[in-house]
């Protein structure tokens, strides 16, 4: 048995044991299949090894397992998406987006890149982008289930923004009128501060 598989036997006995002791929060969703028949063998227990670490709450092992699949095969959408979640839930949100972005261009049909994307967008407080995606998962959902879970996620934020503070879109340019106020303002000001610096 190489080194490898005998480490991945042992990190996957770690996971089981880790399995049954914790209560496992489903990070990953079932859309995400731990089996995907066109990888090799290698990348296909990686993969599984990743999607079952995530569940168990070891985002951090999980990257490492994902990035391990991508080395193998670059053009895997699931392993993006994947790859994606875990970075999100390590909080280095950079590759988040990277990654998620690329899975919806490998995979424009695939519902659950688009639900992904768009629930990070929301999380981050990027509502527009957030819906985009939204829209984009609903046109490619293929049963009630879907369409369910990204309805859920639009509901949930359009109650976030009825009840929190309007926060300015910062996709239009200001109007003349109101760069117009914001200069006289500044103008105002700047003669005020002037005018109390002389007097001491």
């Amino acid at each position: 048995m190489m080194l490898r598989e005998l480490e991945a036997e042992q990190l996957l006995g770690e996971v089981n044991s880790k399995a049954q002791t914790a209560l496992a929060t489903p990070v990953v969703d079932g859309a995400l299949l731990p089996r995907h028949p066109e990888l090799p063998d290698e990348a296909q227990r990686d993969f599984a090894l990743g999607v079952e670490l995530l569940g168990i709450g070891e985002p951090q092992k999980a990257v490492e397992r994902f990035e391990r699949v991508l080395e193998i095969a670059p053009e895997f959408a699931d392993g993006h998406v994947a790859l994606g979640i875990a970075y999100a839930v390590t909080s280095n949100i950079y590759p988040a987006l990277d990654h998620l972005e690329h899975a919806t261009v490998l995979a424009p049909n695939s519902f659950f890149a688009h639900f992904k994307l768009g629930h990070l967008y929301f999380k981050l407080r990027v509502p527009r982008k957030g819906y985009r995606e939204m829209d984009r998962a609903l046109d490619c959902a293929t049963s009630a289930r879907e369409r369910k879970l990204a309805a859920y996620l639009i509901r949930e934020e359009r109650q976030r923004e009825h009840g929190g503070i309007q926060r300015p879109w910062w996709h239009k340019p200001f109007s003349r009128k109101a760069l117009y106020i914001a200069a006289t303002s500044g103008a105002v000001i700047g003669i005020q501060l002037i005018r109390i610096m002389h007097m001491h």
